[in-house]
């Protein structure tokens, strides 16, 4: 993504450039008045793969898939299947590179792809998940809500890796990657099947 930055852009993104030197899974780079964004491709994988395994599990779940409704589920499972080959998509546009262009017009669709199943997830998902009354089967929901907190975050990061100008809060308390990427695994290795 080539920024042409004014003075006023150059404020804008004086917060963003430093949440994104924060965030491990992208670097900038600016060369003149072109800015340059690149993605490492084990963490984009690696955060899309665990919302993905969130949402397959989270569905599975009797009390999530009855809050959702099961013209909604059907839905869920299209969009989990769109992020599965979005990133492919992704991977095979990389290919063996460790680290990506966002420049890249491969690179760029796959990664706007996985954003845009990653919302989808969050909307039809993560949102049931947060807002689902907290006495139904106790446990189950409150590990769930807590897997939802950690995906939230995952989204939040993915998105802020090329998104330097806003910031994106997170549903609950703020994790770290791995703190999230934990809670996830967690939570599949729990009730996944």
């Amino acid at each position: 993504m080539n920024l042409f930055l004014s003075r006023r852009c150059a404020l804008r993104m004086g917060a963003g450039t430093l949440m994104a030197g924060a965030l491990a899974g992208c670097t900038l780079s600016r060369a003149g008045k072109v800015t340059t964004i690149t993605l490492n491709v084990a963490e984009v994988t690696d955060y899309g793969n665990a919302i993905m395994s969130f949402a397959n599990t989270a569905i599975s779940l009797s009390c999530v898939a009855t809050a959702m409704g099961p013209a909604n589920v059907a839905l869920a499972n299209t969009v989990i299947t769109a992020l599965r080959e979005a990133l492919d998509t992704f991977r095979t546009a990389a290919g063996s590179s460790t680290s990506v262009s966002y420049d890249s017009t491969s690179i760029h669709t796959a990664f706007d792809n996985i954003v845009t199943d990653i919302e989808q997830i969050n909307t039809l998902v993560i949102a049931v998940v947060t807002g689902m009354a907290s006495d139904l089967s106790g446990t189950v929901v409150s590990e769930a809500k807590t897997a939802a907190n950690a995906a939230s975050t995952l989204i939040s990061l993915l998105k802020a890796m090329v998104d330097m100008t806003a910031r994106r809060p997170a549903v609950g308390t703020t994790l770290t990657a791995q703190e999230a990427l934990g809670r996830i695994t967690v939570f599949v290795a729990t009730y996944g099947a």
